[in-house]
């Protein structure tokens, strides 16, 4: 049970804390992400990165895919957050 000094998971466009469906969501979010950048660098042979760093892709293909996951992981995190 999180103590009165604990960290309390935040919206930070409303200032909200965040309930223990909306962190579910988000944290599944962010699971099926990696896993799929995981599996794109698999595909394409390069290698992941590293703690803090970019995800490179090698071709023209793969790397418009990569910003396409990453717009369709900022709707679903925004959709997450306007949920109860």
């Amino acid at each position: 049970m999180p103590g009165p000094r604990d960290p309390v998971p935040v919206n930070n466009l409303t200032g909200q804390p965040l309930s223990e469906r909306q962190q579910h969501h988000l944290a599944a979010l962010t699971a099926a992400g990696e896993g799929l950048l995981e599996a794109m660098h698999n595909a394409e042979g390069s290698a992941m990165p590293g703690e803090h760093q970019e995800h490179v892709f090698m071709s023209r293909r793969m790397n418009i895919a990569a910003t396409h996951l990453e717009t369709c992981l900022m709707y679903g995190r925004k959709a997450a957050l306007e949920s109860p």
